[in-house]
């Protein structure tokens, strides 16, 4: 029992984030003034038309998860680790901010991952590749992931053709 002359505590709000959002073929337009200028600098071979096609091809197929907030956009895919290994991952393709300075614009974009993660477990997943594409600093998504390791591996290729 609280005792009369105690002071009263004023509840503590915070700001919350909107929920993170699976697109749904109206929501391009909302986002397409910024995120398709992104599209066409990352894949330069895309017009803004099969940019279009690409996204609306997307958005029903479960194979992807294509999410957004007011000012950031996610797209991951679930793949397998190898053809002859029912083992799934799930590959970030781009975590993209309207504007990367903005720190708002980060924390809406850094709310994906758990979302991320928790879709990739139901595919049964044991590894999530990110960072690949994304406007998100390691340091903050360190923030998302405390207690779990994120890991660099390196890769080897070579060019082949012209």
């Amino acid at each position: 029992m609280n005792d009369m002359n105690e002071p009263v505590k004023k509840p503590q709000f915070g700001v919350e984030l909107p929920a993170v959002r699976r697109f749904e073929l109206a929501d391009i337009a909302q986002h397409a003034k910024w995120l398709l200028p992104r599209l066409a600098k990352a894949y330069p071979h895309l017009t803004e038309r099969t940019a279009l096609g690409f996204l609306n091809n997307i958005l029903y197929n479960s194979e992807f998860y294509f999410c957004y907030q007011p000012h950031a956009v996610g797209l991951m895919q679930v793949e397998r680790s190898h053809m002859l290994t029912p083992e799934a991952i799930v590959r970030e393709k781009f975590v993209w901010v309207e504007d990367p300075k903005n720190e708002d614009h980060i924390d809406e974009a850094l709310s994906f991952y758990e979302e991320f993660r928790k879709w990739g477990e139901r595919f049964g997943a044991r590894t999530m590749v990110l960072l690949e594409n994304s406007d998100v600093p390691i340091e903050k998504l360190r923030t998302v992931f405390q207690g779990s390791r994120i890991f660099t591996r390196e890769q080897k290729f070579m060019r082949i053709g012209a």
